[in-house]
């Protein structure tokens, strides 16, 4: 599918330079593209800043073996590696999506990560980020802007690892009116899930609320279990959230220390789920 007649669509975007290439990855965004019903958008981004360093002629690259020659970076072969993993991405990118039956895209532009994802994401977009996958002299520049475009996403999500198949959708709310409920409440609805809230401990009217609100959003009260954790904290969320399978982690963006993308980061690499973080006010 190509990008055109996309821009009415809710998408989940991937870029595919820094980050997701390997297909483990790839396969775990597409899933949870699959359980957010969102279509599958992969961008791959030419780093400005690779090609630029290629060009100048103090800067070397060690050769692997069996030369194992510091040479100079050729910018003719930076940009053919470039279009040939742009071309493997895009192969990985529709077999993974076809096989679960995710509708997909595929774009490449030229530029600088973060400024190419501000451009092409929009507020119903989510921005999917993941470990880099490519030798880090290479990519972590690159890696490091997507993750800073990603926070300033509407909604970013943090893939771990392949995703659970069962297990409720957990969600950390601070509060009655939390984007995290409506977005945890309607994953849990489309696979007829259950749902486990993590709610301030003593607010008995908000949980009330809470239990009202996602029965109206299609979850059942036979279906929600609630927690009360400690606080806030990565720690507290961790504790709460105990021997729990859960398939994915939803909290709203700054609501609580451990909603930003690096305690997100802990979040996913301890449970090892994805970490949906959403936009306060959306």
């Amino acid at each position: 599918m190509s990008a055109g007649g996309q821009e009415n669509r809710h998408r989940l975007i991937v870029e595919l330079c820094h980050g997701a290439t390997d297909a483990r990855t790839l396969r775990a965004v597409a899933e949870m593209a699959a359980l957010l019903q969102l279509d599958l958008h992969g961008l791959f981004v030419e780093d400005e800043a690779l090609l630029g360093l290629a060009e100048l002629p103090f800067v070397r690259e060690l050769r692997l073996p069996p030369t194992r020659e510091w040479q100079p970076i050729e910018a003719g072969r930076i940009a053919a590696e470039l279009q040939r993993s742009a071309a493997d991405a895009r192969c990985l990118l529709r077999e993974i999506a076809g096989s679960l039956g995710v509708p997909e895209a595929f774009e490449v532009r030229r530029g600088d990560p973060a400024e190419v994802i501000a451009a092409v994401a929009m507020t119903t977009d989510v921005v999917a980020v993941a470990a880099p996958a490519a030798p880090v002299g290479r990519i972590a520049h690159g890696a490091a802007r997507v993750q800073v475009a990603a926070h300033h996403a509407t909604s970013s999500l943090l893939p771990a690892g392949l995703t659970p198949q069962h297990g409720p959708v957990a969600a950390v709310l601070t509060n009655a009116q939390d984007p995290a409920l409506a977005m945890a409440a309607r994953d849990a609805a489309n696979t007829h899930g259950r749902l486990l809230l993590l709610l301030p401990a003593g607010d008995v009217a908000m949980a009330d609320a809470m239990l009202e609100h996602t029965a109206v959003l299609g979850v059942p009260r036979t279906h929600v279990t609630t927690r009360n954790p400690d606080g806030t904290s990565v720690e507290d969320v961790l504790r709460a959230l105990g021997h729990t399978r859960e398939r994915l982690v939803v909290l709203a963006r700054g609501a609580s220390t451990a909603a930003d993308v690096g305690a997100a980061w802990r979040i996913a690499a301890n449970r090892g789920v994805p970490v949906l973080l959403v936009e306060r006010g959306t």
